[in-house]
């Protein structure tokens, strides 16, 4: 069965979500507008991709969409995910939305997950399962069963699997 993000993340409006690697962040905010949060922290490196006029334009595209003001409060870091410039247990979700792929060092990535997650937090993976390449980036994708072992090492374990659509799957984390 498919379910929406908010389904399998249902956050509260005081929740902080981290989404790593998130580009330019139309569908972090899509979801926050549908379902505020306390706060939305957006991190990706590449300041071309994340910025504010490209932020606000899409704010006000789904402000008009959903009739509906954005009112969960935003933050922008420029940062790579392997060091994420915020205090220990800061997030209560954190999002890696079609991202995960794109990561460079895995394994600083996790500990910062861990660091960064607070004690009840979950982190909610949404990629395309292929094992192949994607198209966008050219680099290669994850099988489920790479995913589920690589968060194992961070004692992190499967609360949720499923389809989003017909190309990508979520996958929920928890301590």
């Amino acid at each position: 069965m498919k379910k929406t993000l908010f389904e399998v993340g249902n956050w509260s409006t005081t929740d902080c979500i981290l989404s790593l690697g998130c580009g330019a962040a139309w569908w972090e905010i899509k979801q926050t507008i549908e379902n505020e949060a306390g706060e939305l922290i957006l991190l990706d490196q590449n300041k071309d991709v994340l910025n504010w006029p490209d932020l606000q334009e899409a704010i006000s595209y789904f402000e008009d969409q959903y009739d509906k003001k954005a009112v969960t409060p935003v933050q922008i870091i420029h940062a790579d995910a392997a060091d994420i410039p915020l205090a220990n247990e800061t997030a209560d979700q954190i999002w890696l939305l079609n991202s995960l792929h794109e990561l460079d060092d895995l394994t600083a990535v996790l500990a910062e997950i861990d660091r960064v997650l607070k004690v009840d937090g979950c982190v909610i993976v949404e990629e395309i399962l292929t094992g192949g390449v994607h198209e966008g980036c050219g680099k290669r994708l994850f099988t489920r069963s790479e995913i589920i072992a690589l968060f194992a090492l961070s004692d992190l374990h499967v609360e949720y699997q499923g389809s989003k659509d017909e190309e990508a799957d979520y996958i929920k984390f928890s301590r």
